[in-house]
């Protein structure tokens, strides 16, 4: 490799790799390798004749590989057999995955199989005569934005989009700067997006991208909610009328619940409303009414207040109106909201994402056109996660600070626009990005953590005194500035 010239078409190949198994796969590379070594013993006890028999086709070669012991729950699985046989299986390294994409395309197929790899190939063949000359990848667009976002976190949890389309209402709670927001409006078009391909089925979901994109755009109401936000301005309010008097006039919700009912239900694609930093007011007396009627959708229930033509105001939630809200864990504990209003909402916890931070840290550095290729610099930022992974365990279990401390990776993207700034206008460095060759932090890096992560968490210690808040800081200085395990 080291001799052949970069235009050549085999280090091409090897510039980047096809996919990537995440997080999960990372922490769990020992048993992935344990479960080759199972399938190479495998392979080997059988004839020559069985093994080329065997490796001209797919399916028997897919049979052999989930004779292994726990085949099913390993990436390496699905790996394997795209390497091997890419015209037959996805690039799709996860089971999970795979369950999402049959589950959003499940329309395209007539006959589903109980082999998942055969409906996927099912699935792909339709979706190549609806879309005809176009090089068709579930991780790419069009068909990526149906079924996956790629800042949701790991399976264990569950598929954000499943559980708000069972429950209706769910809060993302977690440390700041953990791209809850962002998050929040990925959850919002998704629901969209899957809600259209059910209605619309996939021939029309695909022929009809301009309207769900509009839908996307107007469909999506973002309600920042602070201190002085209250039950008048959301459900109802007594005003001055024009005429002197006083009378009672509809809040937000009851007004964007109008606007949605003007369109037909049948006609009409899911609202969703995000109530971002929901903790940051009093929740339970905001809210009201919606308690029981979050979970009683479609019930019309009285409001305790007429209008100005004596009429009585009255209250009714629709059931294509999903709610998501956002809580920082740090501005006020989930232990203190209503344990009733804790009941009809689900929570998911959005921590510090490692694969997050890469993937907005991908996104920026070619959104700022840096002068370097991505991959130049890569490796860098994979440590500089690693280091904030290893600074989150300790402030985690800091007795002076704890888990709803842990530093978001949204504040470590500054670091790009600093990397930048140090490269120039004219990169000329050839390595040793944000780490110099004792493995140090570069300025990038402590610029970071000199203007941003230390002024944050001298304030977190702000009530100890000055020996003990100096110490700590010193300490956690030095698991981010010089790492001791590439992780």
């Amino acid at each position: 490799m080291d001799s052949l010239p970069d235009t050549s078409l085999v280090s091409k190949a090897f510039e980047r790799g096809i996919g990537s198994g995440g997080q999960g796969y990372n922490t769990r590379r020992p048993f992935e390798i344990a479960f080759l070594i199972e399938f190479a013993i495998a392979w080997k006890k059988l004839t020559p004749a069985e093994q080329q028999e065997i490796a001209a086709d797919p399916w028997r070669f897919q049979a052999l590989v989930e004779g292994i012991d726990d085949a099913e729950s390993k990436q390496l699985r699905h790996m394997l057999l795209h390497l091997l046989f890419p015209d037959s299986f996805e690039r799709i390294a996860s089971g999970n995955h795979k369950r999402r994409v049959i589950a959003a395309f499940s329309g395209l197929i007539t006959d589903e199989s109980d082999n998942e790899d055969q409906n996927l190939l099912a699935i792909r063949r339709a979706l190549e005569a609806l879309l005809p000359n176009r090089d068709l990848d579930f991780y790419g667009a069009p068909l990526e934005a149906a079924w996956y976002d790629n800042s949701e976190g790991g399976p264990a949890e569950g598929a954000p989009l499943e559980v708000i389309q069972h429950k209706k209402q769910i809060v993302l709670f977690g440390p700041p700067g953990t791209g809850k927001t962002f998050r929040a409006k990925r959850l919002a078009e998704r629901v969209i997006r899957s809600a259209a391909l059910s209605k619309m089925g996939p021939a029309r979901y695909f022929q009809s991208q301009t309207d769900i994109e509009a839908a996307i755009k107007n469909n999506v109401h973002r309600l920042q909610l602070h201190p002085s936000y209250s039950y008048e301005d959301f459900v109802r309010g007594l005003h001055i009328s024009d005429t002197g008097a006083t009378e009672y006039r509809a809040g937000y919700l009851p007004r964007l619940i109008e606007d949605i009912e003007r369109q037909p239900r049948e006609d009409r694609l899911p609202h969703v409303l995000i109530l971002d930093e929901m903790n940051r007011t009093d929740l339970s007396r905001m809210l009201g009414e919606c308690f029981s009627l979050l979970e009683d959708r479609n019930q019309t229930i009285e409001l305790p207040a007429r209008n100005g033509n004596g009429e009585t105001l009255k209250l009714r939630i629709p059931d294509d109106l999903f709610v998501i809200g956002t809580m920082n864990l740090i501005d006020q504990s989930i232990e203190q909201i209503d344990f009733a209003l804790r009941r009809r909402f689900l929570w998911l916890l959005c921590p510090f994402d490692v694969d997050a931070l890469l993937g907005a840290a991908e996104a920026k550095w070619n959104d700022l056109k840096c002068g370097l290729a991505w991959d130049r610099v890569e490796a860098d930022f994979r440590r500089l996660a690693g280091a904030a992974t290893a600074l989150n365990r300790e402030i985690h279990d800091s007795p002076l600070l704890g888990s709803q401390y842990e530093i978001g990776h949204t504040y470590l993207l500054d670091v790009v626009v600093f990397l930048r700034n140090f490269l120039g206008p004219r990169p000329t460095r050839k390595q040793n990005y944000l780490w110099n060759k004792k493995g140090d932090a570069l300025d990038p890096v402590t610029q970071v953590w000199n203007l941003s992560l230390r002024p944050l968490l001298e304030q977190y210690l702000a009530g100890l005194d000055a020996n003990s808040r100096n110490a700590e800081l010193e300490r956690l200085a030095k698991v981010l500035l010089k790492p001791t395990v590439v992780e």
